[in-house]
Order: C-alpha cells, then structure tokens, then sequence
C-alpha cells in the first residue's frame, strides 16, 4: 500500500497555486532546525509548537514529499542524541517538522507540514495520506507505553471504524519508506504502528550570504546563499574565478560578504592600431557574433568551430580598451564599426566610435560554462535572441543576434575563439585520425601530400603566425575541394568511435566501445555485401549486428536477425546507418552511450567513425619450457604469421597424439596450434589454401560454456594447454567454467583418452592422462622481484596464482 492516489497527485497538481501561498506563512520561511526537545512525556506538555513525529512501530518519521506525507528510517532513533545529530543545526530537513496547535474546541489538533497544507480529515484506508489545504482535525490521546495516538475527527472509511492515523507498508529502517492509512482501532500491544512519539523542535532564523565575488576591486558576480547562524562560510566556484579569501568567514546575521577572487579571462584588451581579435560565441552551440552591415547590427549566425579558411573578418572582434573589468569597446573587423546597446531586449547596432557603448567583463552564474564570462554595460548584459517577429499564426524567428538583458544566464554567457583556431581544428581532424583510415580527400591519400599537409598543421599549431596559417590554410582548400578517396568495400574493418577513440569490440552478445584493440580479434568487423549495392550486413566473431533501435543495444545474433547498414564517409568521418526499415530512420545511426553500441542520431561525435581497414590480429602466447604457445580458431583466413609458427593436425591412429604438420596459412573457422618464443604473434588477415587431409583441431568464436552436475558437459571437449609442464589438449578440470572465444579444442565426444600428445615430427610431447586445471591462458608467472617471466629456467623460483613455485 505504497501508494499516493492519482487523484491526490492531480490534486497536488491543481492547487500548486494554493500551495506557494500557504508556504508563504512566516512559521515555515527561511527556517532551520535549532534544537530537537527530548520525548514529550505527557498531554500537558504538548503546546503549539513545531515537532518531530515518529511512528513507533515502524521506528521512522514523518516527512512531507511533495504533496504526500511518508515515513522515511532516516536515523536510527534509538537514543535522543542520535536523533540531534541528524536534525539539530540543518535547513534541508524542514519537511520532518509538522507545527501542532490546538483548536478552539480546546481538544482537538491541526497538524500542518512545510507547504503550509494540514494532515487531511479523513483517512481512507489503503491509501497514503496527502495534506491538504483544508486542515484535518485530530485527537491526541496518552496511550499504553507511554506513547500517543492521533486519531481524526472523520471517522475512518473502511470498516466503520476510528480515523486512527496508522503506519502502512515499509518504513523500518531496513526499507526507504512507508505511507499513512486509516485504521479502525489502536492494537492493544504497545509500540504498534499506531503510536507515536513527538518531539519538541525549536526552529531558528536562516541567514544569508550576500556574496560579491570580487576581482582587483570590482564586483564581477553577486550571488546568495543561506545558512544556519555562526556558521563557516563556503562559497560557491564560478567559470573563470579562483576564490582567494572569504570577509567575513562566518556569518550570524544576513548582510554583505566580499569573496576576493583571480579571473583568469581568456580574452585579452587591445587596441585599434594592434588588435586581437576573436570570434566571440553567444550562449551556447555555433552562435558566433557577426557584423550584418547590411542592416547595420549585430546579428549571430552558426559557425562551425572547424573551417578550411580563415573566420570571416565580420566575425572578429576585437575588446577595445585598457582594463576588461572596467572599460572597454567591441570593434568589428569586417565593418570597422564598434557595438551600440541603446534599449534592453533590442539587437544591437554598429556605430562609429564615438557612440558606441562601454562594457566591462562580469562573472557568469553558470557553473557549466567553462571559460564562460559575461559582458555588462552596468545596465543589462549582451544576450542572445532570436524573437518571433511574425504572428501567432505565422511564427517567424528570423533575427537571431545580440540583444541585451536582465540576467548573467546561460544566453548572456559568451566565450571566445581565437580566429586561427578555425582552420587548425579544421586540419586537426585529418591529421590526428587512426592510420589507414578510409573515407579521406583523395589529396591526401598521397604520401607526400599527407606529410607536407602533417608538417604544415604541426608548423602552424606551434607558432600561429599569419605566414604559418596561410600555408595551411592554402592546403585545406585543395582538401576542401578534393572528391572522397578510397571508401567501404566489401571487406574486414575496425571501427574507432571518434568521440572516444575506442574501438568498437565484441563482449558477450553486444557491441562495446574499448581502449587497446587495435589488434584484437574481435575488434575484426566484417562487411558483406547484400544484393542490394552499397548496403552490408556487419559481422563480428561470425555474429550478425542486428537492427538498430534508438537508445537500445545493438545485439550480436544468426542471420536471421540481421541488420542492414550503409556507410557514408567524408574528410575522413563515416555514419554507419541501419536501413532494415523506414521506422525512426534519423535514429538508426550506430552509436555508443555508455560505452555499448546503441542507436541514436548522426549529429554527433559518438555516431561518427573512423573505419580502418583490419589487416592482422595478435594473439598473447603463454611460455613453457623453452618456447612460447597458444590455440586459436579465428572467423577470418590469415595468410600468414609473425612471431610463431601455425600447426594442424591429425589424431595418429592410437588417437593418443596429434601428428603436427606446419602451415603458412589457415582457413576461417579452423582450429590450429601457434609455437613461437615471443609473448606475441601477429597474424595477417587474408586469404589460405584449404588444409589438405584430416584436421583433428575445431574450436569456437564465441567462447562455450562448460556446465557440471547432470548436464555435465566437461568430457565432450579437450582443450589446449599445459599440465605439469607439458603442452597438449587436456579434459578440461570439472572447476573449468569455459572454453574462451577464439581457442581451438579437440572434440573428445568419440575419444577415451583424456590427453592428448603433440607430435611434431616425431618428437612426441610427454603426455598422460591428466586433468587440465587452468586452460590455456595459465595463471602469469613471475620471478621473485614481480616481473612477468616468459620463459621459465627448469629449476627456478617463481611465484604463480600468489605462491612460490619451482619449475
């Protein structure tokens, strides 16, 4: 019976009006908890006045939650100084405070909560309790335990009985909440959840901070906060601002207090004859000022913070003047005319000097905009607009620009760009993109373009001069104008997500994004052509990606699940886009949130990719004796490998051991063995020959897992790895939970050995049949100064799994 009726959520929603006036009331305006009175003992010592109210039985208080009375365990109420330390001295737990005061009957009690509203009149059994604006009367009764009843006037709905307020569902203090019912009658056993004690509470005066953030002297931002009396005083950080000292630092009454602060601006005054100048964004987005010299204002028009030429002169200004917090001018490149605001609301106008306006930098109040600052001339500050010059029935927003206003809120907060910046983002993302990504300008997919234009950025980004960014500037207008280069194909890919840089990696039956796999397996995505031109099914590990729901995983299934997707690429950057249906289309991009692959729209950096073609994986080796080793079976061919060498085999006839034969390549979907004597092997992805004659090795791209008790499935599987020093393919031990994604086994279904030898031109592996504990990615082994040991010497002391060994 956790519940508050929809009627009384409507209700809560209808006076809300009713509801503001009533927390207008003195009792309850800028008030805080003072002291907390113990237990009142008797009727005669209950008096208007403000109190705790705890339900006994339930060992939890009263707290008004919108418009809904709860009980919240929120303090361990055993022992009133528990109780004091959680309440005495706080201003955020009013809504435990209920102020009592008798009636003029002289026997009965209104009980009204923060919002100014009463406990209700009637209590409907199975239903929570709301105050109301209309106050419930109640009897307060001395009861068994020495605890007290509240019971209202109107009787009780449900079962003709008493209108005793009674606590419902979970309010125990291993629970977060219960509610109010009605009941018909006080059970006879004392501390029933129909008793309560109450607490004399003693509420004090908030007072308030009047902060001026001050910088050099003049007051850059005011703001307000509240606190109990003769309290430390903190102050709140703001964009740009250092706090330094705080005057006074406690506070007993409300008035004034000066923050001293530094203001690191990143912008810099200067003057006509040697301006700096800055493009100078308005709230948030691309809104960049601008001269309109047509019309004579100062307009805002979106600008993309990476551009291949230089920002339009009509875009730069420049902060005219000596000293930012005191004076200073805003003049316009393009125009050569300085920025007027004559009358709050309207759009700013260029003027000669002489009439222009004199501003000075002010503090934002928006704590998220960093490097944020306002700009004020004393009466308003400069504010992005764009009002509705149409009609209700014909909107018309098309005056986007300058204005001024009230109030240092997000759209009065600007920051600013230097103009250089523009075309070294814009060289930036071509630059600094994954080696071998598809989708560049066909220009730079010339070697020596591609270092010339890398020596130009790194030239430029060092030292900004006009030479410098003119030389750049020149390339990226060749990039500009350059057709798109090499673009997807039918063929294995990785995906990086250019927000984050991770690649786009298997985990279970999705799609993560993650740092370092940049050779790993199953970063490999393969794209297969349908009948369709230009649109893919997408593979990974043999898996299907299913179709793209907005927001939802994007799963990893058989093919009959599968999605269909095209790639679009420019400068670099492609949007995968699943077109299985025409269902919210503009939310099918693929896309990470929370590091899961999901669906969502194209326009931002998390739904764009680099795709770089998968030209090899590498696979971590495990050392024994004096070489290095490891299974694999892939979802690709590889044509060859770096690092170790590649065995199939066949089960000799005694199906004891495996007759190892080398080879230069391996189909997909085929296990064999790597021997090498590095901690690595590359292989290259490409095409191999089939494998002539018997190949005992399988294995599995999804990992399988290993079940025990009636459906034990250990004995169907020989899998690879070492077992007291010796390498070969073991029954897995019954505390083996499973066989990993990628690794070869040997089918043991049809075999009665429970090992089985390597033999590598008759060199037979020693071998017996002996459980295989670990698998094959043994526990690490290190020497006894902690570092990783490959290759142990037979003999040694190591330690492996936290103890000390000898090989």
């Amino acid at each position: 019976m956790k519940k508050i009726t929809f009627f009384a959520t409507l209700l809560a929603m209808l006076v809300s009006s009713v509801q503001s006036a009533f927390a207008d009331d003195a009792k309850w305006t800028n008030k805080f908890i003072k002291s907390v009175a113990d237990a009142t003992a008797d009727l005669g010592s209950l008096e208007n006045g403000y109190y705790l109210i705890e339900n006994v039985g339930h060992n939890s208080f009263a707290r008004l939650d919108g418009n809904a009375i709860w009980l919240e365990a929120a303090v361990n109420p055993d022992g009133i100084d528990n109780i004091r330390n959680y309440f005495v001295g706080t201003t955020d737990k009013m809504n435990y405070v209920f102020y009592l005061s008798k009636n003029d009957d002289n026997a009965t009690y209104t009980i009204q909560a923060k919002s100014g509203k009463y406990f209700p009149q009637s209590l409907p059994h199975g239903d929570g309790a709301s105050v109301n604006a209309t106050a419930g009367k109640y009897t307060i009764e001395k009861i068994d335990g020495g605890n007290f009843s509240l019971k209202s006037e109107v009787k009780a709905t449900w079962n003709n009985g008493e209108g005793i307020l009674y606590a419902d569902g979970n309010g125990h203090q291993t629970y977060s909440s219960g509610s109010f019912t009605g009941w018909s009658t006080t059970q006879p056993k004392a501390n029933s959840n129909g008793d309560y004690k109450l607490f004399k509470v003693e509420v004090g005066d908030i007072v308030t901070a009047n902060f001026k953030y001050t910088v050099n002297g003049h007051v850059v931002l005011a703001a307000s906060k509240q606190f109990v009396p003769n309290t430390t005083l903190s102050a709140d950080n703001y964009p740009l601002l250092t706090i330094k000292s705080i005057n006074p630092t406690t506070i007993e009454t409300t008035q004034d207090v000066t923050v001293d602060c530094d203001m690191a601006l990143p912008v810099e005054a200067s003057t006509v004859a040697a301006p700096k100048w800055y493009a100078v964004r308005m709230h948030t987005g691309k809104r960049m000022m601008v001269a309109d010299a047509a019309n004579s204002e100062v307009a805002c028009n979106d600008v993309e913070l990476s551009l291949p030429e230089q920002l339009p002169d009509a875009n730069q200004w420049a902060f005219v003047g000596n000293d930012l917090l005191t004076s200073f001018k805003l003049y316009n490149k393009g125009t050569q005319k300085y920025l007027k605001t004559s009358v709050q609301n309207a759009i700013s106008t260029l003027v000669d000097e002489a009439d222009a306006t004199e501003f000075h930098v002010m503090a934002t109040r928006i704590k998220g905009m960093e490097n944020g600052f306002c700009i004020s001339n004393s009466s308003w500050y400069l504010n992005f607009q764009n009002p509705n010059t149409g009609t209700n029935e014909a909107p018309k927003y098309d005056k986007p620009g300058v204005y001024g206003w009230t109030d240092n809120d997000q759209g009065s907060t600007c920051s600013v760009f230097a103009p250089e910046s523009f075309p070294l983002n814009y060289a930036a993302s071509l630059v600094n993109v994954p080696e071998g990504t598809i989708g560049a300008p066909q220009y730079l997919e010339n070697a020596e373009n591609l270092k010339a234009y890398k020596a130009a950025y790194n030239k430029a980004n060092g030292d900004a001069s006009e030479a410098n960014i003119k030389a750049l500037v020149d390339i990226n207008k060749q990039i500009a104008t350059s057709p798109v280069g090499t673009t997807l194909t039918e063929g294995y890919y990785r995906l990086v997500n250019c927000k984050d840089k991770n690649y786009l990696h298997i985990n279970g039956t999705i799609l993560n994004d993650q740092a370092g796999k940049e050779k790993a397996i199953g970063s490999v995505v393969y794209f297969k052509s349908t009948e369709t031109e230009g649109q893919y099914s997408v593979l990974v590990e043999g898996k299907y990606l299913g179709a793209v729901t907005t927001s939802q995983n994007v799963n990893l299934g058989e093919e009959a699940s599968k999605g269909t997707y095209t790639v679009t690429s420019n400068n670099y950057i492609s949007l995968i886009h699943e077109v299985s249906t025409k269902n919210n289309t503009d939310y099918r991009y693929l896309h990470v949130n929370g590091g899961n692959a999901v669906g969502w729209e194209a326009n931002t950096p998390a739904s764009q990719w680099y795709v770089v073609p998968a030209t090899d994986v590498e696979i971590d080796m495990v050392a024994q004796g004096d070489n290095t080793y490891a299974s694999a079976y892939l979802p690709f061919s590889v044509s060859a490998v770096d690092g170790a060498s590649a065995y199939v085999g066949a089960l000799n006839a005694d199906k004891n051991a495996i007759d190892m034969k080398g080879v230069s390549g391996v189909p997909a979907n085929t296990g064999f063995v790597l021997v090498g004597n590095g901690s690595k092997a590359t292989l290259t992805i490409g095409d191999a020959a089939a494998i002539e004659g018997e190949n005992a090795l399988t294995g599995t791209n999804t990992g399988i897992q290993l079940t025990s008790g009636e459906n034990d499935n250990h004995a169907s599987y020989l899998v690879f790895g070492v077992n007291n020093g010796t390498v070969g393919f073991y029954k897995p031990a019954s505390t083996l939970t499973s066989i990993a994604a990628n690794k070869a086994y040997i089918n043991a279904s049809e075999l009665s050995n429970q090992a089985i030898a390597l033999n590598f031109g008759n060199t037979v592996t020693g071998i017996n049949a002996a459980t295989l504990i670990n698998g094959e990615n043994n526990a690490p082994i290190y020497d006894l100064s902690g570092r990783r040991v490959w290759a142990p010497v037979k003999g040694g002391l190591y330690i492996q799994n936290g103890k000390k060994i000898i090989k």
